[in-house]
């Protein structure tokens, strides 16, 4: 060390500190916060679905239920291979979920982490994984527009599909009362209603009569505002503005098959002298049965 200049001790210690987790610990200690333009994303459509962790050499195959007939009586929808559109399978007796790659592969430069005043690795991980979630959720609300698409043309009084429910702003209780009412013709409970934050607007100016207002912080972080007659309201900024879906109880509406769960792997650049990260999930979609998604259009002038 005696023949270092400063610069060089410090850059020393400071990739000692980075090769073990409790160095970065150490290293974050001495930092401050970050001014941050909003919270990380936290991901809400996996609540509505069931995630089944796959054993190794498993395949992500689920038989349906069927009717008397000995017909399945439901559609079903997937995501394609490779994270593609949603498609549709007509009267499936059984089921396969393909599963596909979701990553993200943050990288950071070794001059930021001296130069920056805060945990800039830490910060790097955590937005890889919200990024992750952001686009779980983007797959889930794709599959629920599908299911809606596939009701046009159908009779509200249809036996399995739910046309979409078209209001005029603002959101009213007797909206939301035919709105559930859709799921529960079924003989299906309502578990949760998803929408866009500016669409909740309406939710606040109900009476408390009506709504049941989350006033914890922990949970309105994750999105949770409240409860709507025994339902979840979560709000989410990727479901489409002027748009709310009330969905039944994940055991009677869809499947999250993972075949490998959020991993984070070491992915340094010695070359360009860049500590990086592959964070990555395989997983699949599927709604088994549309009868536990209704829409709810809203249109606002």
């Amino acid at each position: 060390m005696a023949n270092l200049s400063r610069s060089q001790q410090q850059q020393n210690i400071l990739g000692t500190l980075l090769k073990s987790a409790a160095g970065r610990q150490k290293l974050a200690a001495s930092l401050g916060p970050s001014l941050r333009r909003r919270r990380d994303y936290m991901s809400i459509a996996r609540k509505a679905l069931m995630v089944e962790t796959l054993a190794d050499g498993a395949l992500p195959i689920y038989d349906k239920e069927f009717d008397s007939t000995g017909v399945s009586f439901t559609q079903a929808f997937i995501v394609g291979e490779e994270g593609l559109a949603p498609s549709q399978v007509v009267k499936p007796i059984r089921l396969t979920v393909p599963t596909f790659e979701i990553a993200e592969m943050p990288m950071i430069p070794i001059t930021q982490i001296k130069e920056r005043r805060f945990d800039v690795v830490q910060r790097a991980l955590n937005l890889g994984k919200a990024e992750i979630g952001a686009t779980e959720d983007g797959h889930v609300f794709a599959l629920f527009d599908a299911v809606a698409a596939a009701a046009v043309g159908y009779l509200d009084t249809d036996y399995t599909h739910n046309v979409d429910q078209n209001i005029t702003a603002p959101i009213i209780p007797n909206a939301m009362a035919d709105a559930f009412a859709g799921i529960e013709r079924h003989d299906l409970s309502v578990a949760y209603v998803f929408c866009n934050p500016r669409d909740y607007a309406d939710f606040r100016k109900w009476t408390d009569t009506n709504i049941d207002r989350e006033t914890q912080r922990t949970l309105l972080k994750t999105g949770v505002m409240g409860y709507l007659w025994g339902a979840t309201i979560l709000q989410s900024r990727k479901v489409t503005y002027g748009t709310v879906y009330i969905l039944a109880e994940n055991e009677f509406l869809g499947v999250v098959p993972e075949r490998v769960p959020l991993t984070v792997m070491s992915a340094d650049r010695p070359d360009l002298r860049q500590i990086g990260f592959s964070i990555f999930e395989v997983v699949g979609f599927a709604i088994f049965n549309g009868s536990g998604v209704q829409r709810l259009i809203v249109a606002r002038a």
